[in-house]
C-alpha cells in the first residue's frame, strides 16, 4: 500500500532505523524487491533514477510499479531519483511518484539552493517530500563514475542546517564518504560528521551509494542517524551473477529475482526496517488519489466541443500531479448528462494545487466554462484503490521443468 512518505521517513528518524530505497530498471528488479521486503515485513521505497531512464520505458515500468506497491501489504513510497531540473520533477508528479529529488549538488551553494528551493516548493504544493542533496557523492568506476564525475565534497554540518532552512527540503542527501558504484578501495565513512549532521539538522538523511559497505558500516551508519540509504549497484551485480549459467530467459530471470529478493530481504534486516511494517502503517496516513470528475451538457457548436475536449487534453493533463485524463460522452442520448471529464490527481494537495493554476483557471475560463453552463463537479478519494480486477483464488501454473 502507497503511504505518506512524508511520515514514512519520519517513522525510521524517529525509531532510528534506516528504509531502503531501491532503484530497479524492470520488473524483475521490481518483482524481487517486494518479495524480498515482504518476506521480513520491512517498509520500502521503490526508486527510479533519472540517469537510468535510458534503460526502460519509464511511464509502462511505472504502470507495473505502482501496480505492486498498491497490492502489496506493505508501506511503500515510489521515489523519483537524482532528478535534473523542475520540468522532470512536473513529469515525474503525472507520473505516479510519491516523492521527488532535485540533484543540483554539482552546482556552488547559491545556485543549489535557489534551484532546491524552487523544488521544494513544488513539491510540497502537491503533497511530496523534496529530496535535496548538499556536498558531493562522486561515481567510482565504469557507468557510475560517468554519471557521476568529479571528486568527493564532504557535507558541512553547520552549512546543511543552512540549506534546509533556506530550501525547505523534506529530506538531506549527505556526503560522508560513500561512492555511488562499488569502491575500487577501502571505503572511509565519517560517521562523526554524520552523527553532527543528525543532531544539526533536524530532517532524516539520505545515503547515496551504499554498495560494498561491511555489515559493521552499515550498523554504524543507521547508529550514526541514516535514515534512508540508496542501493542498486549490489542488486544488479547479484543478479547478474545468479542468471550466469543458466539456460534459457526464464530461468535466468527467476535466478535474478530470487537474488535480489534474498538481498533485500539482507538489508532491511542489517539497516533495521525488517518487522517495522505493521508500525508504520499505523504511524503513516494512505496514499489516497483523488478523481475529478465532471459531468455536464454542452450549449455550443459541435466544432467548438471538439475544440474544447482537445485543449483541455493538452493543458490539462501536462498540469502537475494530474495522472490520468480523459474526456468522454454518454452512452445513451436520454441520460441527463451527455459529456464527461474525469482526472485522477495524486492525492488531495494536488487536487488543490490543480484548483488553483492559473493554466487551469485560463482553459476553464475561455474553453469550458462557457458552453457548459449546466454541469456537476465531484472529487472522490481513492478509499480502496485497485489497479485491476482481484484474481484471489487463481493457482499460478506449475512452471516448465
Amino acid at each position: 500500500m502507497l503511504v505518506d512518505p512524508f511520515a514514512l521517513l519520519e517513522h525510521a528518524r524517529r525509531q532510528g532505523y534506516a528504509i531502503g530505497a531501491y532503484d530497479l530498471i524492470d520488473t524483475a528488479m521490481l518483482e524481487g524487491i517486494i518479495q524480498g521486503a515482504e518476506r521480513v515485513a520491512a517498509p520500502v521505497i521503490l526508486s527510479l533514477a533519472e540517469a537510468h531512464l535510458d534503460l526502460f520505458d519509464e511511464q509502462a515500468l511505472m504502470m507495473a510499479v505502482l501496480a505492486m506497491a498498491q497490492r502489496t501489504p506493505l508501506p511503500v513510497a515510489i521515489h523519483y531519483d537524482h532528478g535534473s531540473s523542475l520540468e522532470r520533477l512536473e513529469r515525474a508528479s503525472r507520473l505516479g511518484y510519491t516523492s521527488l529529488m532535485l540533484d543540483a549538488s554539482h552546482l556552488g551553494w547559491d545556485e543549489n539552493v535557489a534551484a532546491t528551493r524552487v523544488a521544494a516548493e513544488f513539491a510540497h504544493r502537491l503533497g511530496m517530500p523534496l529530496e535535496g542533496e548538499l556536498g558531493y557523492v562522486p561515481g567510482e568506476e565504469g557507468r557510475d563514475a560517468e554519471l557521476h564525475p568529479g571528486e568527493i565534497r564532504y557535507t558541512d554540518p553547520e552549512e546543511a542546517r543552512a540549506f534546509v532552512t533556506e530550501t525547505g527540503c523534506a529530506w538531506l542527501a549527505v556526503s560522508i564518504g560513500t561512492v555511488h558504484g562499488r569502491f575500487r578501495g577501502e571505503p572511509r565513512l565519517d560517521f562523526t560528521r554524520l552523527r553532527r549532521l543528525r543532531e544539526t539538522v533536524g530532517v532524516p538523511l539520505v545515503i547515496h551509494g551504499g554498495t560494498g559497505l561491511s555489515e559493521d558500516q552499515f550498523k554504524e551508519l543507521v547508529r550514526a542517524g541514516a535514515h534512508k540509504i540508496n542501493y542498486y549497484t549490489a542488486l544488479v551485480e547479484l543478479a547478474g551473477q545468479a542468471a550466469l549459467g543458466r539456460g534459457r530467459w526464464d530461468q535466468m530471470r527467476q535466478a535474478a529475482v530470487a537474488a535480489i529478493a534474498a538481498e533485500v530481504a539482507r538489508t532491511s534486516c542489517l539497516w533495521g526496517a525488517a518487522g517495522q511494517a505493521d508500525a508504520v502503517r499505523r504511524f503513516a496516513a494512505p496514499w489516497v488519489a483523488v478523481e475529478h470528475v465532471i459531468y455536464y451538457n454542452w450549449s455550443r457548436s459541435d466544432p467548438e466541443l471538439q475544440t474544447m475536449q482537445t485543449r483541455g487534453l493538452e493543458v490539462l493533463g501536462q498540469l502537475p500531479g494530474v495522472q490520468r485524463i480523459a474526456a468522454g460522452r454518454a452512452e445513451r442520448a436520454d441520460a441527463p448528462y451527455q459529456y464527461l471529464w474525469t482526472m485522477t490527481l495524486a492525492n488531495p494537495q494536488a487536487m488543490q494545487a490543480f484548483r488553483n493554476d492559473p493554466r487551469h483557471q485560463d482553459y476553464a475560463n475561455a474553453y469550458f466554462r462557457p458552453g457548459a453552463v449546466e454541469r456537476i463537479t465531484i472529487d472522490f478519494l481513492h478509499i480502496h484503490p485497485q489497479s485491476a480486477c482481484p484474481t484471489a483464488g487463481l493457482a499460478a501454473p506449475t512452471p516448465e521443468p
